[in-house]
């Protein structure tokens, strides 16, 4: 069991009462016959550029439960680089930190070396990894191990989405602006790379990090192709504004940002309105940008309920829009009983869905 040291006032700035609500989550989930062992307490990190007070507060709060309550820890490590450059850097120190703090279960990308790198070497630090026996059969030689990158400069820009070649997309973008238009490059060559890797995503073939990727690397061809466009003073490609937020009392906006990557890549406008947004805020925008689609988003059972209430606003103010709504708690029968036109259940399909709704 997973706890989250937050509460309907959102997330405390201080260790202190974090730790209250950690006690209060303990408490309550023993309290139904849950083993210590078996119970994980995230206390939060959020990104140092938004609130650099609170990075250590986290770190304190981590100590205070594994000292006071005996329970295991869970934190995803990489929120405190969100918005900043070089976020390996500051990655690798929190993890550190967090783990001397007593993090049990950091959430971070295993493919990562360098992060990888740290856990191994804090497990030979702190006497976990015996005569160092792990660390020297993973790094026996390393020293002399050059790593060569190999460039293959044939390869094809769907080929780079593909494969999530973030570095490449760039320059196979500028050389095909040589040859095409950007709208040529965008409808038949972008697009279609990401289809393909939906395909495979949707066969399995291929799994969500891929599919991030892949929607990132597109982004960076994206961006040559705006700087071009914008150098012709031609604003941008759109073919049509979408709404995306996380709904009023859910802080959760992991999925929303997905989706929100997923959609400009595929060339639609999307106005963001962040998280925890009010049910009026959303009419408001609706209105103003006479949008005909709105996507959103709730991880938490406690705020499926602003989803439909937000629904119901739009019905009410006549919002002349299609709403599709998604998030873990969600489900397609769930969905259509909260007023909803449709569920999406992943980034993909919120594509489909903006394809039947801007034809």
């Amino acid at each position: 069991m997973v706890g989250l040291t937050l509460d309907e006032d959102g997330i405390p700035n201080t260790a202190e009462k974090r730790y209250e609500i950690a006690k209060k989550i303990v408490d309550k989930a023993i309290s139904y016959g849950i083993k210590k062992e078996d119970i994980f307490i995230d206390c939060l990190s959020l990104t140092v550029s938004a609130g650099q007070d609170e990075s250590m507060v986290t770190l304190e709060c981590i100590k205070m439960v594994k000292e006071n309550l005996g329970v295991k820890t869970i934190l995803g490590v990489s929120n405190i680089s969100f918005g900043l450059p070089n976020r390996k850097a500051l990655n690798n120190l929190y993890l550190t930190l967090a783990l001397n703090y007593g993090l049990d279960l950091p959430i971070i990308n295993p493919n990562e070396e360098s992060s990888m790198e740290v856990i191994n070497s804090y497990k030979v630090i702190k006497n976990i990894d015996k005569a160092c026996t792990n660390y020297i059969e993973k790094y026996s030689g390393y020293n002399n191990k050059k790593k060569i990158k190999v460039v293959d400069v044939d390869i094809t820009l769907d080929k780079v989405i593909e494969r999530g070649l973030k570095e490449e997309a760039k320059y196979s973008a500028l050389s095909l602006l040589e040859k095409y238009d950007e709208n040529h490059i965008l409808d038949e060559i972008l697009i279609p790379a990401l289809d393909i890797v939906g395909k495979k995503y949707d066969s399995g073939e291929i799994f969500l990090p891929q599919l991030i990727q892949s929607a990132e690397t597109v982004k960076v061809s994206l961006n040559v192709i705006k700087e071009s466009l914008l150098k012709e003073d031609n604003n941008t490609i759109s073919k049509g504004k979408i709404i995306v937020a996380t709904v009023k009392g859910d802080i959760h906006d992991i999925g929303k940002n997905i989706v929100k990557i997923m959609l400009e890549n595929y060339g639609y406008e999307v106005i963001d309105l962040g998280k925890d947004v009010p049910i009026e805020e959303v009419v408001h925008q609706a209105k103003s940008y006479n949008i005909k689609l709105v996507g959103l988003s709730a991880l938490m059972t406690t705020t499926v309920n602003s989803m439909k209430e937000t629904i119901k606003a739009l019905r009410e103010n006549e919002i002349d829009a299609k709403v599709f709504v998604g998030g873990a708690v969600l489900t397609e029968e769930y969905a259509k009983d909260l007023g909803a036109d449709y569920y999406s259940k992943d980034a993909k399909s919120a594509v489909e869905i903006a394809k039947m709704n801007f034809l």
